[in-house]
């Protein structure tokens, strides 16, 4: 039958055969450049010297026509870009045409030329990992390298990973910052008393509002505000704070609306199954609060948990997270210029970093404490009421086998029972690797804090299980101050590990094996 469609398969031979013949070329002129032939060619073995390729990083054909020093020479940008469009077209199923052998050898050597951890992380991290393995059919090469690049992290090198999550989260220190850090009875008169002072706009993004005393007290003091003129602006997330079927959620909002404030639904998790987990609030472009503190009696009252108050040019990042939401919610601002004031740096204040995480399309806070688990050098100290995702534990256990002492804190009372049997599969490993597991007494613990070495600290929204590290919207704010970390030190593990039931052995039940292998679920 080959006779019959000459014309399509000649198109099919040059298809394939002209972006072979480009790439021999580029490979040829890279090493006559490398012997010294042709002095205006930068030689491929240093891609700091070539300039960035002129691709079109739409095109699955010209991506795979370039040399492997031109991939090397690459922007992060069209890394990433790349990656995602070829991942795009790959469709290993279809057959093992040449077009397909191409694309997926173009991924491989996107990823082998990578010239560090930060390159190859800042295209592994930016894609779907389900994508990813569906891509190519030798996945497992790519995961090797991930890990290997792991692996080579320098313990104590500080500097090195703050210029790792730079790269790789696109986060960015931006002065001196005040940063208090509250828990329990604190957050609340602090928040109260920021909300009172507000003069221009507040700003709230929530995973969960309940219409409960505490959740109907700060809507009628947002109501207060915004006939005063205040511009106030809520979002809550469809799925945390129950919208479907929680009618008095709805009054709530509806009372907002009609007092002249802005109540919005982010409806992400009816259609894509991420949730916007994020807890900010913003008070005149100047003063913000994150955390792990949803709105009702159940947070501000019976469970132990912790929030921020921040100061400093670091609050125009958590603007930034508000307004990016607001905007996908549905929300308009006449000029969002008028809700960034110019912010100085806090005399005395220490240099942080807001790390994002955007649900199903980056997962940037993995990549961040997978690397700082592995800088780690003496200690890790670690309190979340989720936790269920093995790179993580793999991390933990690596740290606790070469000597840091490594301690957990969880929640013996936790409020999903399935989530807590999840966590105790993986008590076993974590024993054997010698990491000191605890269960916090008492209220539900949860609070997401770690402190590393006495000197690095992180806290925010995100848990360390699968649904936050892989789906949810989150956001961390990280410290490298020795001062932070030891006054995080003594205020939350230092009081908190008295409460607590350390596990020197464990056997998981049948409903925890089961649980375990549920975790990319829960």
């Amino acid at each position: 039958m080959l006779h019959k469609k000459p014309f399509l398969y000649t198109a099919l031979a040059f298809s394939v055969l002209i972006p072979l013949q480009q790439r021999a070329a580029a490979q040829a002129l890279s090493e006559l450049a490398a012997q010294g032939v042709a002095a205006e060619t930068p030689p491929a073995s240093d891609p700091a010297r070539l300039p960035p390729p002129s691709v079109d990083t739409n095109s699955p054909r010209a991506i795979a026509a370039l040399s492997e020093a031109e991939m090397a020479a690459a922007t992060p940008e069209q890394r990433q870009a790349m990656l995602k469009t070829l991942v795009a077209a790959s469709r290993p199923a279809a057959g093992e045409d040449y077009a397909q052998q191409e694309t997926e050898a173009a991924i491989h050597r996107l990823f082998e030329t990578a010239p560090d951890a930060a390159s190859f992380d800042n295209m592994y991290y930016h894609v779907r990992r389900l994508k990813l393995s569906g891509a190519v059919g030798n996945f497992k090469a790519i995961e090797k390298q991930a890990r290997r690049h792991l692996a080579a992290t320098t313990p104590g090198d500080w500097a090195g990973l703050e210029a790792y999550i730079d790269a790789v989260t696109g986060a960015r220190p931006d002065g001196l910052n005040g940063v208090d850090f509250m828990i329990d009875a604190r957050v609340l008169p602090a928040a109260v008393a920021a909300i009172d002072a507000a003069k221009k706009s507040i700003h709230i993004e929530i995973y969960q509002m309940q219409a409960d005393e505490i959740g109907w007290g700060l809507a009628r003091k947002l109501a207060a505000k915004a006939k005063e003129g205040v511009q106030v602006r809520l979002i809550v997330d469809f799925y945390g704070s129950g919208v479907k079927k929680g009618e008095e959620i709805k009054k709530l909002l509806a009372f907002l609306n009609e007092s002249g404030a802005e109540a919005l639904v982010r409806n992400s998790a009816r259609f894509t199954g991420s949730r916007d987990h994020r807890k900010v609030m913003v008070i005149d472009g100047n003063i913000g609060f994150t955390g792990g503190m949803n709105i009702g009696g159940h947070y501000q009252v019976d469970w132990h948990d912790q929030q921020t108050l921040l100061t400093g040019p670091i609050v125009a990042r958590l603007q930034d997270s508000f307004l990016e939401n607001w905007a996908e919610a549905g929300g308009l601002v006449r000029d969002p210029r008028e809700h960034y004031p110019k912010l100085l740096s806090v005399p005395g204040g220490v240099e942080a970093r807001v790390v994002y995480h955007r649900g199903n399309e980056d997962r940037n806070i993995k990549a961040m404490y997978l690397r700082a688990f592995h800088t780690a050098q003496r200690s890790i100290r670690v309190a979340v009421p989720y936790f269920a995702d093995p790179d993580i534990v793999d991390a933990l256990s690596a740290a606790a086998r070469r000597g840091v002492q490594v301690q957990i804190t969880l929640p013996a009372a936790n409020n999903k029972g399935i989530a807590m049997k999840c966590s105790r599969a993986f008590y076993p490993q974590m024993l054997k690797a010698g990491v000191e597991v605890y269960e916090y007494q008492g209220r539900m613990a949860h609070q997401k804090v770690a402190v590393i070495d006495g000197l690095w600290s992180s806290f925010g929204s995100s848990n360390l299980d699968s649904r936050s590290l892989k789906n949810n919207h989150e956001l961390n704010v990280v410290v490298r101050d020795a001062g932070l970390a030891g006054y995080i030190g003594r205020e939350l593990f230092d009081a908190d590990l008295p409460k607590s039931a350390r596990i020197l052995n464990y056997k998981p039940s049948l409903t925890d094996r089961l649980a375990g292998r549920l975790y990319p679920w829960l």
